[in-house]
């Protein structure tokens, strides 16, 4: 059986069928989107933003189920990284290169042109898609992902003057493109809510984060148990009760614990895998085993001679094995170019 938790990482399109807690919030970014082409989805760190585009909102498009628009979708995605516009332009072109299998001489030259297009003018990326082989009643859905990466690495870049002008262009091409009607160009973002003041100084974008933006909800306990018992039903498993309730007892209520809870399911089901029966549930053990909420990202996983039985038979880890204290641990992703 294959394991349903992604762990760390966001949700993939193709793990749809295993994305559980958020049902009816793909919705109403979908309205956004059917409305005014533009959506923006803020919320806290680990709050599971980029999951509910790619696994939500994603497979709802290719549904047909936005109004005056085909089923017929391309999707790029697109993080702005230290080098906003020519992410965006490489983006685009590797998008174009694929879909029509270039060779490596052609795919370079197509992300020249694309990067020298967007420089060229505010409308830069609206005359690129025009140029652009886009099937006929085929839409284009531009993901900005992690949108926050363009206010955190301007500090980074070679100076402040160079920052704000890039940064404002970049702006100007996603504002020029949304506001278009010739060609199907629809854009959603994510991006940190704490970031959301630093969209303020350009007023186009802050008009359209404030008709379309939507914040996620922290997660409440139904949610979480949702999250959980979801992907162990689809992967063909059972969970027990006592474990269930377990785990739920030491979420708490910290927004940020939807990727720690991931990453415990996974460790937790990798140990179940490894040492129990296939129509055993998994148990209180195995979580244990993968260092529970509160240890999973610090403790490596221990093998079964590790373990001592307690009397009820469940297992537990010999003390001599566990850190005194866990660390704390600190995940950084290290942006594109």
């Amino acid at each position: 059986r294959q394991n349903p938790f992604p762990g760390l990482r966001a949700f993939g399109v193709e793990e749809s069928h295993l994305f559980f807690g958020r049902e009816g919030q793909s919705e109403i970014i979908l309205e956004y989107l059917a409305q005014s082409r533009f959506a923006a989805v803020t919320g806290a760190s680990g709050s599971g933003k980029s999951s509910l585009i790619y696994c939500g909102l994603i497979p709802i498009l290719y549904g047909g189920f936005v109004v005056d628009a085909a089923s017929e979708w391309r999707i790029i995605a697109s993080r702005p990284g230290n080098q906003p516009v020519r992410n965006l332009a490489e983006a685009i072109a590797d998008s174009e290169a694929t879909a029509y299998e270039y060779n490596k001489a052609k795919a370079k030259m197509i992300r020249n042109i694309a990067y020298a297009t967007l420089r060229r003018s505010s409308l830069g990326l609206v005359d690129f898609i025009a140029q652009m082989k886009l099937a006929k009643g085929e839409n284009l859905l531009l993901v900005i992902d992690q949108f926050e990466e363009l206010f955190r690495f301007k500090d980074s870049r070679d100076n402040s003057i160079t920052t704000l002008n890039e940064t404002e262009a970049y702006i100007k091409l996603l504002v020029n493109a949304i506001h278009q009607r010739k060609l199907p160009i629809y854009i959603v973002l994510t991006m940190r809510s704490d970031f959301i003041g630093e969209c303020s100084q350009f007023q186009e974008l802050t008009k359209l984060i404030n008709d379309s933006n939507f914040l996620v909800p922290q997660m409440t306990r139904e949610d979480f148990s949702k999250a959980i018992l979801g992907p162990v039903a689809i992967a063909g498993a059972e969970i027990d009760p006592q474990l269930h309730q377990e785990i739920l007892n030491d979420i708490g209520e910290g927004s940020d614990q939807l990727p720690v809870l991931q990453h415990t399911l996974m460790r937790t089901w990798e140990f179940w895998k490894k040492y129990n029966k296939p129509d055993t549930p998994l148990r209180l053990r195995d979580y244990e085993a993968a260092g529970k909420l509160e240890n999973a990202l610090s403790m490596p996983m221990k093998p079964m001679n590790n373990f001592r039985k307690r009397e009820n038979g469940s297992v537990r880890p010999c003390s001599a094995h566990l850190p005194k204290k866990a660390p704390i641990i600190k995940v950084f992703v290290i942006p594109l170019q």
